[in-house]
């Protein structure tokens, strides 16, 4: 079966702790803490190999940090390609508070030196003879310039293989210079790279959103090949092509954690493409798998059938 490839420099280790409530300046103390494979590819990884597919991610491991991401993502079966370095791999520390209320601490990733773009690029180009789908996931290490991101566009088309471009700021910026397939920014991360940023998703309301989406969506179109994604949280997910315009808004579900849930969204998407299903199928996925993601502890980590059940909750509409 032709594989997924991600691309996602990023890795980390996840360590996901809950208590009753976090309290700044006292020492506080986890009822639980449960440590995964993670960082925004490995993440996708885990919900597109819990819809059925094949997916291979390249990315750069160090350390006896690194090591633990590797043993972890191998028990879970996920397939890694990684560009060993001496510096740790960074931890990323997920706070969960029985209110609800969610704090992420996350390390920046070790600085890295310009001369690993190379072999960390040969390491992408080793996997796309076999592949059939390239996705760009989250953000670059320090040292690693945007334009990397630009580089998988390009090595995706001459490779004749479409590709969706998960990044934020400068890397998406520069990514769209390359006139990728499909972008799959946030509302925020869309009105960034277009120079209108508003307001932050986590405050705004369900029909603005919406609206932001939309509008975000359709002025991003025309730099991307084939289609414009905007994710709106809570309210669903725009997509925008020269075929047209369409929202799909999520279902209700219960959250347990949200880290992690645009991840899922965007392995439901390119799961979607993958099979060949229209762009407004493989939208209604991506919300699917992004609402079924928030009811886990563990991001990205789906459950097939409540993906199915909330597939059938989504609402597709067509704008005009």
């Amino acid at each position: 079966m032709a594989k997924i490839v991600v691309f996602a420099p990023n890795f980390g280790l996840d360590r996901i702790g809950l208590l009753g409530e976090l309290e700044p300046g006292a020492v506080m103390r986890f009822r639980t803490v449960e440590r995964s494979a993670g960082g925004k590819g490995l993440n996708l990884a885990r919900a597109a190999t819990a819809l059925g597919e094949r997916v291979v991610v390249v990315g750069i491991l160090g350390g006896w940090i690194g090591r633990l991401v590797a043993e972890l993502a191998q028990r879970e079966g996920l397939e890694l390609r990684p560009l060993w370095i001496e510096q740790e791999t960074r931890v990323n520390t997920i706070v969960i508070e029985d209110s609800g209320r969610v704090t992420v601490f996350n390390e920046p990733g070790p600085d890295l030196a310009i001369d690993l773009v190379d072999p960390l690029l040969q390491l992408l180009i080793a996997e796309l003879s076999e592949s059939s789908l390239v996705v760009v996931s989250g953000s670059l290490p320090p040292g690693l310039p945007p334009a990397v991101y630009a580089t998988c566009v390009r090595l995706a088309h001459e490779h004749h293989l479409p590709i969706i471009v998960d990044a934020t700021g400068e890397a998406l910026a520069a990514a769209l210079d390359a006139e990728p397939d499909i972008v799959t920014p946030n509302v925020f991360e869309a009105e960034t790279v277009l120079g209108r940023a508003g307001e932050e998703l986590v405050t705004a309301r369900r029909e603005e959103l919406k609206a932001r989406a939309l509008a975000a969506a359709q002025a991003l179109a025309g730099r991307t090949r084939r289609a414009t994604v905007v994710k709106a949280g809570v309210a669903g997910a725009a997509v925008a092509s020269a075929d047209g315009l369409w929202f799909v808004s999520a279902p209700q579900a219960e959250v347990r954690n949200p880290i992690g849930a645009g991840d899922a969204f965007v392995a439901g998407f390119a799961v979607g493409l993958r099979r060949g299903w229209p762009l407004e199928e493989a939208l209604r996925l991506a919300v699917a798998a992004g609402s079924a993601s928030v009811e886990t502890l563990q991001p990205g980590a789906l459950k097939p059938e409540r993906v199915e059940e909330l597939w059938n909750q989504s609402r597709l509409q067509q704008v005009p």
